[in-house]
């Protein structure tokens, strides 16, 4: 693009960065969370969403809560987007205690769940044998249409 004459905008910084950090290569990503913003373009939601669900995957969860901190620092407010990702990073990673007090600060909001982060909490609460959370769960995400009542009652 530069060899083109065309300057890369926050769109493009954006991109990159969800698609280095959906291939796990967060070092990369964060150089050029770097890059955008000595060319001026500063990160959005989408860009810290895109590195906190990256380092999700690769079970940092600790290094994307770290990252919220700076987001805000930023100001940078999170999104519904923002909360899911790290909802169910949290919970993918055992940090369950962590990902209910985000659930319920999502409820307290009157935030939707989305599928996927709905389906890791209730398999987390019910793995650790707190099934009345996990009814609880569910019953929050019919009321609030949260997910499909298939998708609830599957789950």
């Amino acid at each position: 693009m530069k060899e083109k004459g065309v300057e890369p905008d926050l769109v493009t910084y954006n991109t990159l960065i969800f698609g280095l950090s959906k291939c796990g290569r967060i070092m990369e990503a964060k150089k050029y969370l770097g890059v955008m913003v000595e060319m001026c373009h500063f990160p959005d939601a989408v860009t810290y969403t895109s590195l906190m669900n990256g380092m999700c995957r690769k079970g940092d969860v600790l290094a994307a809560m770290e990252l919220l901190e700076e987001m805000q620092a930023q100001g940078c407010q999170p999104n519904v987007c923002w909360h899911n990702t790290l909802l169910h990073g949290l919970c993918k990673s055992e940090f369950l205690v962590k990902g209910l007090e985000l659930y319920r600060l999502m409820k307290e909001c009157r935030m939707k769940l989305d599928t996927a982060s709905y389906a890791t909490l209730v398999r987390a609460l019910c793995k650790d044998g707190r099934v009345a959370d996990a009814y609880e769960v569910f019953d929050y995400a019919v009321e609030s249409k949260s997910v499909t009542d298939v998708a609830a009652y599957t789950t």
